[in-house]
């Protein structure tokens, strides 16, 4: 579903969003003001990540956080960037088979109720696109959200690289892992167009935003813990072109 963006100069307003996406995150990120900062953020430059804790409302956060624990569907991802004797640029654990997960009675029925209505919320209904797009003010396409769930094991990381995709302005990430302490490892990193470098610790509940530019680039460092962890739900957001 396509929701309108405010126009230019126009009041963002919670009362725009869609249902789900007032269930599903935290009151504090759902006011005009919260809105109209995450729309400064997007326009300042140089850019940065934005970083918001307890984004979800809690009880949603913690399901999700246990589904992602318990998906039987983890499968070893690696990927080679250039040439097939390079090192791996990437090395973690993705969820596959999502669809047949929900539908082959391998998750409890508790659970795969939680899996439907976070994917309802991130991807299928808009919700999650609807509140961005009030923010930062650019119409996104409702067709091209990409996603993915990842875990992590001792010594997965992921290398720079900058997702250069066409329409492709946001990367957004959900941190659902409830064990995970600062100084595990495994933050997120961006440097930007001006060379400055950030870190975002992936702690619990946490939602990032990392603008997508050809002169920024972004990375996951090792993570140090040996029990697989680091629950991340990624979601590519691309403007209509």
């Amino acid at each position: 579903m396509q929701w309108d963006v405010p126009p230019p100069g126009g009041m963002r307003s919670p009362d725009r969003l869609p249902t789900q996406a007032i269930t599903s995150i935290n009151p504090e990120y759902l006011t005009p003001d919260a809105l109209a900062e995450l729309g400064d953020w997007f326009r300042a430059r140089p850019t940065e990540p934005k970083v918001y804790r307890d984004f979800l409302r809690v009880d949603l956060a913690r399901a999700m956080g246990e589904v992602m624990r318990e998906l039987p569907v983890w499968e070893r991802y690696s990927a080679v960037q250039r040439h097939k004797d390079d090192p791996p640029t990437a090395g973690h654990f993705v969820a596959r088979s999502l669809p047949a997960c929900l539908d082959d009675g391998r998750l409890r029925p508790g659970h795969r109720t939680v899996l439907r209505t976070f994917l309802s919320f991130v991807v299928m209904s808009g919700a999650l696109q609807a509140w961005i797009q009030e923010g930062v003010g650019v119409r996104l396409d409702p067709t091209r959200s990409s996603l993915e769930l990842a875990s992590y094991r001792a010594g997965d990381r992921i290398e720079e690289h900058q997702d250069l995709l066409p329409g492709r302005i946001l990367a957004v990430n959900f941190y659902l892992d409830e064990t995970y302490r600062t100084g595990s490892g495994a933050r997120l990193g961006y440097r930007n167009e001006d060379g400055r470098e950030f870190y975002v610790d992936p702690l619990f509940n946490t939602f990032a935003l990392i603008p997508i530019l050809p002169e920024s680039f972004h990375w996951v460092e090792p993570y140090e813990e040996p029990d697989m962890g680091r629950f991340t739900v990624s979601v590519g957001q691309h403007r209509v072109v």
